[in-house]
């Protein structure tokens, strides 16, 4: 059985290789959740914390035990940085093997791109939950200017592209 469909494949690594940045961009950087207040500015982001004030900035590694919903968006978020990758290379593996290999290739391209996917929405969804619980503190406190960060954004761009990248990975034949 010849490969059919080379040109879907390559259109599922596009979009897995950019799942996969976006993602890891997500985790890496200090900015799910910001605060601004005149010149002072604070990101919180799943790893660090940092304030930026005026020409000084300032981050500080949050500790590895936080509460269990950090905990979680922290595991979810970190298992799609691995499991997008590995999306990715299955895919390009079943371009590249022989063809008795391209059927358990293509089966394991389509499994781990489900699996990143679903581990995507449990993640960016216990984020944007981090967010909702520091805009709300924020709001009881008084606080003003508390927003969704560039990592939230990116991580809700990633999992939109990987659900697009995970039902092209099925029409891979």
């Amino acid at each position: 059985m010849a490969f059919e469909s080379p040109k879907i494949a390559f259109i599922a690594c596009g979009i897995l290789v950019i799942v996969s940045i976006l993602y890891i961009t997500a985790n890496a950087l200090p900015i799910w959740v910001t605060r601004s207040v005149d010149s002072q500015k604070r990101t919180l982001g799943l790893w660090r914390v940092c304030d930026k004030n005026e020409d000084i900035s300032e981050c500080v590694n949050l500790p590895l035990t936080m509460d269990d919903t950090t905990m979680a968006t922290r595991a979810f978020i970190t298992i799609c940085c691995i499991l997008a990758p590995l999306s990715f290379i299955s895919i390009l593996s079943i371009i590249l093997v022989n063809e008795n290999l391209k059927k358990h290739m293509s089966l394991l391209a389509k499994v781990l791109a489900i699996a990143s996917a679903i581990s995507g929405i449990i993640g960016v969804g216990l984020g944007i939950s981090i967010v909702v619980d520091a805009t709300t503190l924020a709001a009881a406190m008084e606080v003003e200017n508390v927003k969704m960060g560039a990592s939230c954004i990116l991580a809700i761009v990633a999992v939109t592209l990987n659900l697009v990248g995970a039902i092209i990975t099925f029409m891979i034949k």
